[in-house]
């Protein structure tokens, strides 16, 4: 996986801040080596008398003792049922491949956890099971939306139908260097940049240059280069939707991405470099110029901050965060997209099976207070929102506040497709100075030919 899709990065780090404010217990700073996924014919039979049920996840260490955890609840439950738990690798594409491959063969596991972006692929090839919401304790879609922070379920939802609660879910928001406010005689939280045309005008106030060369950038944005973590699809696309902008029509079968939305979204990022020569993709890419103090804002997660502390920053004990700048006409106060991690159903599991497992997931998801606690994982329910374990840990409302309404990144076939097409139309506008329009065609065309791909 290319590293600026490196979404599990989240989940190693942020254990680190919440040892430090919430947990007692220290945590890991990197996941540990992937583990393989057996084959079915490797798995001990069931009991005489017990049904079993595999369920899949990744292998992320704090999680997997939370599962184990709800898992022998559920057994305790339900008598006479067993759940082999099986860890996977922590690659998004390297585990999607393994699934993919064990359940074309007929030896699947019947739940599993998977990131929205690669569960479209199973979708599109009708091998996930629709959850039955009566099963689970909700009349029908709208109690579930209830429960949740408001968009927070799109990426598992598809014609009408939810096909898994989310294990996690994440977005960007704007970290600030409050010190460089501070060492300008202004107030971070007065003077903060509210809309995309407000940073503009103070990033050329603040912006350091010396001998015609830009040294320090009040902000940046990323452009998905090899050595940075963060997307920038995820922010573009957020910044289009605020004004309207879709990525696929309501069908999912044609790009939008060529509209007016995305025209003025990605002319903003051409211009911020090329015309006011405010950024510049040959720096020190913002994930790590944050990090050294050479960059005074940029779009992250709620992860980055960990990130910062075990990397012994130094502007750790110098940063807040702050909502996603709004454009002034935006017709949707939103922030970048999400993306999620679900727990879903095997399509091809006996109906017996597909209905444990449900009732499975929904065990797993009715603790989010533990799993933020002593996993640092955000499942966003309305109720977690205001519990003090969401309140204890800085930030974090930010972050949330910015999901309301957002949507999560299509859950299509082709979604790293799509997301790597657009971050080629960043690259050609930015750093090959092609016309937005030429570049965010080109994208269009790309897309509209990966969608048309059976």
């Amino acid at each position: 996986m290319k590293k600026r899709w490196l979404f599990r990065l989240s989940l190693a780090v942020i254990m680190a801040f919440l040892a430090s404010c919430v947990a007692p217990t220290a945590a890991p700073t990197q996941p540990p080596a992937a583990t393989p996924i057996p084959a079915a014919t490797d798995t001990q039979p069931a009991a005489a008398g017990v049904t079993k049920i595999t369920f899949w996840s990744h292998d992320f260490p704090p999680r997997e003792q939370l599962d184990r955890k709800y898992m022998e609840k559920f057994k305790q439950d339900n008598p006479g049922v067993d759940i082999e738990y099986v860890l996977g690798p922590g690659d998004d594409v390297q585990y999607l491949t393994k699934l993919t491959t064990a359940m074309t063969g007929g030896q699947g596991p019947d739940c599993f956890n998977l990131l929205n972006f690669s569960a479209g692929k199973l979708l599109e090839q009708n091998a996930l099971a629709p959850l039955d919401l009566n099963a689970i304790g909700y009349a029908n879609l709208d109690d579930v939306k209830k429960v949740y922070v408001e968009g927070t379920l799109d990426g598992l939802t598809k014609d009408g139908k939810l096909y898994a609660l989310p294990s996690e879910v994440s977005n960007y928001s704007m970290f600030v260097n409050k010190k460089m406010f501070t060492d300008a005689g202004l107030d971070v939280d007065k003077d903060m940049p509210k809309t995309w045309e407000d940073m503009i005008p103070l990033a050329h106030k603040l912006n350091k240059v010396e001998n015609g060369k830009l040294i320090f950038r009040m902000f940046d944005f990323t452009y998905g280069q090899a050595d940075d973590a963060t997307s920038p699809v995820l922010s573009l696309a957020g910044m289009a939707y605020q004004l309207g902008g879709t990525v696929l029509n309501d069908a999912g079968t044609e790009s939008l991405v060529n509209t007016d939305p995305w025209i003025k979204s990605l002319q903003y990022e051409q211009d911020f470099v090329l015309k006011e020569k405010l950024g510049d993709p040959a720096l020190t890419v913002a994930f790590n110029g944050f990090a050294d103090g050479s960059v005074g804002m940029f779009l992250s997660g709620s992860w980055y901050g960990p990130y910062l502390k075990d990397q012994k920053s130094p502007v750790v004990d110098q940063y807040v965060v702050k909502p996603m700048p709004r454009w002034k006409d935006a017709k949707n106060n939103t922030g970048s997209f999400l993306y999620a991690y679900g727990e879903f159903v095997n399509a091809s599991s006996s109906p017996q099976k597909q209905l444990l497992c449900m009732k499975l997931i929904k065990e797993l998801a009715s603790h989010p207070d533990d799993y933020l606690e002593n996993a640092g994982i955000l499942q966003p329910t309305n109720a977690l929102v205001q519990s003090d374990t969401f309140k204890n840990i800085p930030f974090l409302n930010v972050f949330v506040e910015d999901m309301k309404g957002t949507p999560t990144w299509p859950t299509n076939a082709k979604s790293f497709e799509i997301a790597d097409a657009l971050t080629r139309a960043i690259q050609r506008a930015v750093m090959d100075k092609n016309p937005v329009k030429d570049s965010l065609d080109k994208a269009k065309q790309e897309i509209d030919a990966l969608l048309a791909k059976p």
